[in-house]
């Protein structure tokens, strides 16, 4: 009886272990909003009808940062994907991805998600956000044909409302929309 409650002990703790082990080497599902404070100015709308992915990025190693983002919603034609890279270095040239392995986060379609977080870092990182479409489940992946991004300053950070088209008419840019917010005090 002694043994059996001795073994029962050690795989309960082993299983609390994994289960705080596990969740805080993946990115983590925040709880509420981002804390951003402030508004200081709002900028001016930036289309790039060339772009199939959209960077942010700090050079600024003396202040720790952090990046929040989710999906909030598209009205697009066709299958939708976003994909998140964390790449511990400066930003690359436009439309150029960071290797698989540094791939965070992929969802399949542009429902709205709940927020989610990295945690806070204290380097030059990049974050890449990638929008891509397909015209059925059988069909290959295809980079967006176009992002448009609307910045907005506040006394702690960045937000950015990041939207992409599907179309190589360049339509609407409301096909996969993200909101991105990068928390860093000046």
């Amino acid at each position: 009886m002694k043994r059996r409650g001795i073994v029962y002990g050690f795989v309960v703790a082993l299983g609390v272990v994994l289960l705080l082990a596990v969740p805080l080497g993946l990115r983590t599902p925040a709880q509420q909003a981002p804390p951003l404070r402030d508004l200081v100015r709002e900028y001016e709308v930036v289309t790039m009808p060339t772009a199939t992915a959209y960077s942010v990025y700090t050079t600024n190693i003396a202040t720790p940062h952090q990046v929040w983002y989710r999906i909030y919603g598209g009205d697009a034609l066709f299958r939708q994907r976003m994909r998140v890279y964390q790449e511990n270095a400066g930003p690359r040239p436009i439309n150029q991805l960071p290797p698989e392995s540094e791939l965070r986060q992929e969802v399949t379609n542009n429902d709205p998600t709940r927020w989610y977080s990295f945690p806070p870092e204290a380097d030059v990182f990049t974050y890449y956000f990638d929008g891509d479409n397909r015209l059925n489940a059988r069909s290959p992946w295809r980079d967006a044909f176009g992002v448009r991004v609307k910045r907005t300053r506040y006394a702690n950070g960045n937000r950015y409302e990041v939207a992409f088209e599907d179309q190589d008419s360049l339509d609407d840019f409301n096909d996969l929309k993200l909101e991105v917010v990068f928390i860093q005090p000046a």
